[in-house]
């Protein structure tokens, strides 16, 4: 019995230790969240500030990702990180202007700061308060009442700003008249002397669409958040491809009406799966809102790789066989 007290004590000591390390290791670390008005019309700007304060070589702070509408509230613009440094803290904020065009009182929510301990220990989350902004509409005196809409009147010219537009027209003419003289002199002295250019080198269609699609990749747009501009420069690449290899009206054209149109292609009969696959998954980002995740992501750019370079090989390839059968009806 005796034995089992002690042990029950022993566990007792390390627990009401172990939990004191991480409330003092709290206490350094504080986040929190403040607007600049409680109260504003319907489509006024707030500033929503983010904070976090913390010992850099004790902790490392993730700040939370705010969506571009939550609760009623848009997101107007997102300000970076701002650091401040000073000898045992640092101090990062980050302000986000948003607004809102629905009456009443709404609710920002808490948000969630992932902090990371560097000194050993479990990662664990800190939440700010939230907040609440009442939005009212344009208040309208009723008891006054409504004014005529005044007439159109014509306004005079007086003559001393009649002589001063007369002044500038002389005055541009004549700059216009030097610039073409000047102008006709170079085009006449470059024409003189012997200017070889090096001939622009044209892409074919899918050097062109591999090449954009690397420039994408290299954007890293769905890792910071930019999903939808993500997938509207991977279809856009997709389009210019099928309308310059295929001479394929598609940009006005909606996803389904364009499938409709690759079913006309043999030479994308084996690319129409992953075609409808690209273009589902961009409408839902653009037109839902929905947020792909990151092997939905790298599955698109795979997919429009495989389609370019698998319709172009195709594509060659017919063109190879009417070629060879022209030869041979001559």
């Amino acid at each position: 019995m005796m034995r089992k007290f002690k042990l029950y004590k022993i566990i007792s000591i390390t627990v009401y230790f172990l939990l004191s390390t991480v409330f003092a290791f709290a206490q350094d670390i504080q986040v929190k969240a403040s607007i600049n008005k409680n109260q504003i019309e319907i489509g006024d700007a707030v500033k929503l500030k983010l904070s976090a304060t913390f010992n850099p070589t004790q902790a490392k702070v993730q700040f939370p990702i705010i969506s571009d509408t939550f609760n009623h509230f848009e997101v107007i613009e997102k300000a970076k990180l701002d650091t401040v440094n000073t000898k045992e803290k640092n101090i990062i904020t980050q302000t986000i202007i948003i607004s809102n065009y629905d009456s009443g009182l709404w609710k920002i929510p808490s948000y969630s700061f992932q902090i990371l301990p560097l000194q050993g220990g479990v990662p664990y989350t800190m939440s700010s308060d939230s907040l609440f902004i009442k939005v009212n509409t344009i208040a309208v005196d009723t008891s006054k009442p409504f004014m005529p809409i005044m007439a159109i009147r014509e306004a005079k010219m007086p003559t001393k700003i009649i002589v001063m537009y007369l002044i500038a027209v002389i005055f541009g003419l004549a700059i216009l008249g030097l610039l073409i003289w000047y102008g006709v002199k170079k085009f006449r002295e470059k024409n003189n002397k012997p200017n070889p250019q090096m001939q622009e080198i044209k892409l074919l269609p899918h050097d062109k669409a591999m090449q954009n699609l690397a420039q994408l990749e290299a954007q890293n747009l769905w890792q910071t958040g930019q999903e939808k501009i993500y997938h509207t420069l991977l279809t856009d690449t997709i389009r210019t491809y099928l309308e310059e290899q295929f001479n394929m009206d598609v940009f006005e054209k909606t996803s389904s009406e364009l499938m409709q149109q690759i079913k006309k292609q043999k030479a994308l009969s084996n690319s129409r799966q992953a075609l409808r696959t690209i273009f589902e998954t961009a409408d839902l980002v653009k037109f839902a809102k929905n947020k792909p995740t990151e092997e939905e992501h790298l599955k698109s750019m795979e997919l429009a790789k495989e389609m370019i370079l698998e319709s172009y090989k195709k594509h060659l390839n017919r063109i190879k066989t009417n070629e060879q059968l022209r030869v041979n009806n001559e």
